[in-house]
């Protein structure tokens, strides 16, 4: 049988050992993944910085980051377009290493101002016939050499800039090398921007799994909360065959693809058993 002595010291030593396991948890960091969203704008080069450790981050073309954190630490997100968020990393967060964080439009309220230049009675089909307008001029309307030609993303437009022309060109008498091209190899900047033209193109299959299947359709068929869906989707993303989702040629392949990936993000422990 314990004497009080013993038994408090007994206390005394329990006390310490879950006050140096608080500490060391506390101090222990890791790579937090994450993905800022938003249903209206951009969410490109959103700004992220760690306000305990001062590290920061932009999210690339898909709205994803990567960041060093510590349990307690605080997030902060801001952007031009965007109310500037905070976010503490919590047990939960820290434990799962994958956050999805939604922004909200930073909407500037100006006062109503109302504009009557050719006295509108308000009456669609009368104020047409009035004002005679006349059809839209367009590059397809006028018939112009490629007006039908698809326009390029800002990454695709980057990516030709970095990679013109041939490394070099001989010519009778002399040969020129391309410098530009040559020094956007070796610094990366060409790597970079290939990267950015395959996320956009993910970011547009992913548009369209949202498109084709609802986050409760995908929630329900798959057994993961409706909550963790954009969690699910942006660990589909980070899969090196997501791309190959672009060759799908009908509904079923997606499908199955996204099956078989809910597996394995419930294996890796995204999900808490209950």
């Amino acid at each position: 049988m314990l004497t009080p002595k013993k038994t408090f010291e007994f206390c005394i030593f329990l006390y310490f050992v879950f006050t140096l396991s608080s500490c060391f948890g506390q101090e222990k960091t890791i790579k937090l993944n994450g993905k800022v969203q938003s249903i209206s704008n951009d969410v490109l080069f959103v700004l992220i910085v760690n306000k305990n450790s001062k590290k920061s981050t932009i999210t690339d073309s898909l709205g994803q980051f990567t960041i060093e954190v510590k349990l307690k630490d605080s997030l902060r997100f801001t952007a031009v377009q965007y109310q500037t968020k905070e976010i503490s990393i919590t047990s939960k967060i820290f434990l799962e290493k994958l956050l999805v964080v939604d922004l909200v439009d930073n909407v500037i309220n100006l006062n109503e101002v109302t504009v009557t230049p050719y006295n509108l009675t308000g009456k669609i089909d009368l104020d047409i016939e009035r004002l005679a307008i006349a059809p839209s001029v367009t590059s397809s309307v006028l018939g112009l050499p490629n007006a039908d030609v698809e326009k390029m993303s800002q990454s695709e437009r980057l990516l030709i800039e970095a990679d013109r022309g041939k490394y070099m060109r001989f010519y009778v008498i002399a040969l020129t090398i391309n410098t530009h091209k040559i020094l956007n190899k070796l610094s990366g900047r060409t790597d970079r921007m290939k990267g950015m033209v395959a996320r956009d193109k993910n970011m547009e299959i992913e548009k369209e799994i949202i498109a084709k299947f609802s986050k409760k359709t995908m929630s329900e068929s798959f057994k993961i909360p409706e909550e963790k869906i954009d969690g699910f989707l942006t660990f589909c993303l980070s899969q090196t065959d997501f791309s190959e989702l672009s060759k799908a040629t009908n509904t079923e392949e997606i499908w199955e693809y996204l099956k078989l990936k809910s597996i394995a993000f419930k294996e890796q422990g995204f999900i808490k058993k209950e």
